[in-house]
């Protein structure tokens, strides 16, 4: 990603807090665009208007915090990482908002951590893309062959090596030993 910039939607209400952790990123690679929000609506807005390739969010903010956020999160973009990023959240809170799904969590008293976190954060996102994608592919590939088996000319019979059993046969053998599939089966 070192010549796309990431968009990052950032729950924050404290503008000095905001300001130290974006500028702290704007000198690491990769480039970042963010888009600052300080409400809930304010979120869900931002949220349903861009895609974002992650989220930081500050744990207490006024009248929200970090779980309602990460429950908005899961509900509608669940593949955005979410961390966050909170000078008032205990080892406890953090550890029931990873169980709900946030990957990570930064302490703002050790922002050095927070670019490691993110590098995480998007090294998940493309394992799971990769899975995702190889599971497309495989079952293509085993539709095809479906497809090839079933309805080609040809007899044909799937036979388990180990027992002798007909483990799948297509219509041609049905139509030629003159028995349904199941009964070839079985």
């Amino acid at each position: 990603m070192k010549n796309k910039k990431l968009k990052v939607l950032f729950l924050e209400d404290s503008v000095p807090d905001k300001e130290f952790i974006c500028e702290m990123l704007n000198h690491s690679e990769p480039q970042y665009e963010f888009v600052h929000v300080v409400t809930e609506p304010e979120f869900i807005e931002a949220l349903n208007e861009n895609k974002f390739d992650l989220i930081l969010s500050d744990f207490s903010l006024t009248g929200f915090n970090a779980f309602e956020a990460l429950k908005i999160v899961i509900a509608t973009n669940p593949e955005i990482p979410f961390i966050c990023v909170s000078g008032s959240i205990g080892e406890e809170t953090a550890i029931d908002l990873l169980k709900l799904g946030a990957v990570d969590y930064v302490l703002k008293d050790r922002p050095e951590r927070l670019p490691f976190a993110i590098q995480r954060a998007l090294q998940e996102v493309k394992a799971k893309e990769e899975i995702l994608k190889k599971s497309r592919e495989l079952e293509e590939s085993e539709e095809k062959f479906r497809n090839i088996f079933q309805l080609h000319s040809a007899v044909k019979l799937l036979i388990d090596a180990n027992t002798g059993n007909i483990m799948d046969a297509n219509q041609a053998a049905a139509q030629f030993y003159g028995w349904s599939i199941e009964e070839l089966k079985n």
